[in-house]
């Protein structure tokens, strides 16, 4: 039975389509849809180009029907509004294109469920290609010469293209397509291609293929953003823990495993509105049991070293609005079911989402980091300006957790740069590359549904472990006020520190994080005479490479079991923690409440860790603006911290300032139930013995 969105009555067939559906069922491999493709030039606006088609089948509503031959003896077609099913994004290298080309000449039509009209939109590195396909059963009404110039006329007439834009006509070229798709050959060795790769994510490219990764400002999510790309372009199969203990592009190819790589499956590309991704529901889950409190406000904030253009700021901002779409998302909810909507380009003008200095007086960064959200009718983030007492300018950028996690902040800074430099010449910046949207990554995530396999790799691990954790505070006297309290502490490293803990990190393949997870598990061992102990921490979840460019949340919450025994050194302990971190990246994108199910945990009763780790790898919020006139620095104000979900949560930032790298570890806590004398005990006990592990690197 068809379960279509239409307002629309069904209608009987013609002859021309019966005879076409009648000879699809009986000779389907002689009825097959006509494809043609054009190179779109100059690089088009994604939005206003999928706008232009979404157009082109609200106005001819054959294009999207489903057929269905009834009890009656009658062939029916049943139009369908909702255009998902018609339109599929594709991101992949120029040199794929063509085996691309030949899977979609291969697609069979299904006439009950799939559209008779189909489009992909494909990006390569920078170019796009339109791919329009149509069945037969249509070719009495429609041709693809017609239909691709109706396109074309709508994206060139399209209204609602901010001010600041300037929209090209679209030049189209048309591509012949090969009976069969080339096999390019390989003439690239293994240690070339990964050689190619770090060159790339470093922006090192005069590596070599003995030089070490970390060497050269690699960090593990850089490492994450090199393991996927191998996988999705060339079938190179490697894992964390090959990574740490091989960290050259040389070793690692002694240890890769070579397969052919897969060209992805076509993309949902939603029209305005889409579910939430698996991690986005857990957030507003516990979003909604905070009643909606600021306590998921990420209050960032920067302070420039020299004098920054507002308006151009302004403009520049606009830009990543409009290219990373999460940032114009609204939330809403309906019969128990929350979905995100995209607030379209043309009415981003109907929001107010940007303050400069002189609408700023009175307003703090406290005040600012407490404003409370409405998702269902403003944009998920408010950049405001304010003046230091210095003089110089500070930029409050308060955004939503719902829309941006931690990797898509150093995205974001990377794009500002760029925008900023393109705005100061008075031209709209010209991105590298279109970047697919969250809600896509949700459709496909919905569609495909929880992974067994990963659920059952986090269950065999963490069933029967000890939830939460208890210290020994016989000897502390506790607060007489149990209302929550949270405070916070910092614990800054000397110059000398970073060089001499990577080098300790290095020597154990190992990474700085997890010497720091490692350390502080020993002292909370030290502390409540623990046997075990669950450890929160943060994993990006962008398991697939097609979405490390995109501004979203994907962050999941992990859970490692760490087990204790008589006499087991410091190196063993990291050895075992390092090994368990790094093999549990593969199974990250499973958010920690559908683990908590699977063990039996019942919601009400929280999280199964009360301690949380994670590190900030070279820190975005301290960086410069790079412009055509030089630039301009920008350094990090820490926000002040008055809300934790954690009872002891530990941030290790890594900065990078002036090409000097150093550390800090900021260690927020609930007061009233660990105190404050215990939880200073436990920084200088973790201070103590991070420094004399880098001084065992220094000797």
């Amino acid at each position: 039975m068809l379960t279509l969105n239409t307002d629309s009555a069904p209608s009987i067939a013609n002859e021309h389509e019966e005879f076409i559906w009648m000879q699809q069922l009986q000779e389907p491999e002689q009825v097959k849809y006509q494809l043609a493709v054009w190179q779109v030039n100059p690089y088009p606006d994604l939005a206003i180009l999928h706008k232009s088609i979404v157009h082109l089948l609200e106005i001819h509503s054959d294009l999207n029907v489903r057929y269905q031959f009834t009890d009656d003896g009658d062939l029916y077609k049943y139009p369908d509004t909702d255009f998902s099913a018609c339109i599929q994004t594709e991101q992949i290298q120029e040199k794929q294109l063509v085996t691309l080309l030949a899977q979609l000449m291969q697609q069979s039509w299904q006439p009950e469920t799939t559209p008779p009209f189909l489009v992909t939109v494909i990006s390569t590195e920078n170019k796009v290609f339109l791919v329009l396909r149509l069945h037969p059963i249509l070719a009495q009404q429609f041709t693809l010469d017609d239909l691709i110039q109706e396109v074309q006329a709508a994206y060139t007439s399209s209204t609602g293209v901010p001010h600041q834009l300037e929209l090209l006509p679209l030049d189209l070229t048309v591509l012949n397509i090969p009976d069969t798709p080339a096999q390019p050959e390989n003439t690239e060795s293994l240690p070339d291609i990964i050689l190619a790769e770090f060159r790339n994510t470093l922006a090192e490219p005069d590596m070599s293929a003995d030089d070490d990764f970390f060497d050269f400002g690699g960090h593990s999510l850089l490492a994450t953003r090199v393991i996927g790309n191998l996988q999705k372009n060339h079938g190179i199969k490697l894992n964390f823990n090959d990574f740490f203990k091989s960290p050259t592009a040389g070793a690692l190819a002694k240890i890769a495993r070579q397969q052919q790589p897969a060209v992805s499956a076509a993309e949902v590309q939603p029209d305005q509105s889409a579910p939430l991704t698996l991690a986005q529901d857990f957030l507003w889950q516990a979003y909604s049991a905070f009643d909606f409190s600021p306590i998921y406000n990420l209050p960032f904030a920067i302070e420039f070293q020299q004098p920054v253009n507002e308006e151009i700021l302004h403009q520049a901002f606009n830009d990543l609005i409009i290219r990373h779409i999460g940032l114009r998302t609204l939330f809403k909810t309906d019969k128990q079911q929350t979905r995100q909507y995209t607030v379209p380009v043309a009415e981003l003008n109907q929001y107010k989402w940007f303050w400069p200095v002189s609408d700023s007086h009175g307003v703090t960064l406290s005040s600012e980091a407490a404003y409370k959200f409405d998702l269902t009718r403003e944009l998920p983030l408010r950049i405001r300006l304010l003046t230091a007492d210095n003089g110089n300018t500070v930029l409050s950028f308060l955004v939503h957790h719902m829309v941006i996690d931690e990797w898509s902040l150093n995205t974001i800074m990377t794009d500002l740069s760029h925008a900023y430099a393109a705005r100061l010449q008075g031209q709209a910046p010209v991105w590298a590359n279109t970047v697919p949207a969250i809600h896509e990554f949700a459709c496909r995530q919905q569609q495909n549904g929880i992974n067994r396999q990963h659920l059952d790799y986090w269950r065999s691990r963490l069933q029967g472990a000890k939830k939460g954790l208890t210290l020994n505070t016989d000897a502390i006297t506790l607060p007489e006020n149990t209302a929550p309290q949270v405070k916070w502490l910092e614990i800054r490293f000397d110059s000398a520190f970073h060089q001499h803990i990577s080098a300790f990190a290095k020597l154990h393949h190992a990474s700085i994080f997890s010497v720091f997870y490692t350390a502080i598990a020993t002292i909370l061992q030290k502390e409540g005479d623990l046997d075990e102990i669950v450890i929160g921490t943060s994993a990006s979840g962008r398991t697939d490479p097609n979405y490390f460019d995109t501004v979203g949340y994907f962050t999941t919450m992990v859970a490692h079991r760490t087990r204790f025994t008589p006499q087991q050194s410091f190196t063993a302990l990291l050895a075992d923690t390092s090994e368990q971190i790094n093999e549990s990246m593969d199974y990250a994108d499973i958010p920690i409440n559908y683990i908590q199910q699977a063990l039996g945990i019942p919601d009400n009763e929280g999280l199964m860790f009360d301690v949380y780790i994670h590190i900030h790898s070279n820190n975005a919020l301290n960086g410069q603006l790079n412009t055509a006139r030089g630039a301009i620095p920008y350094r990090q104000i820490l926000p002040e911290r008055n809300e934790s979900m954690f009872g002891l949560h530990f941030e290790i930032m890594e900065n990078q300032i002036n090409n000097q790298y150093s550390l800090s570890m900021i260690i927020t806590y609930q007061a009233h139930r660990y105190p404050t004398v215990l939880v200073e005990r436990i920084a200088t006990e973790v201070q103590q013995l991070l420094n004399d592990l880098a001084k065992q690197a220094s000797a």
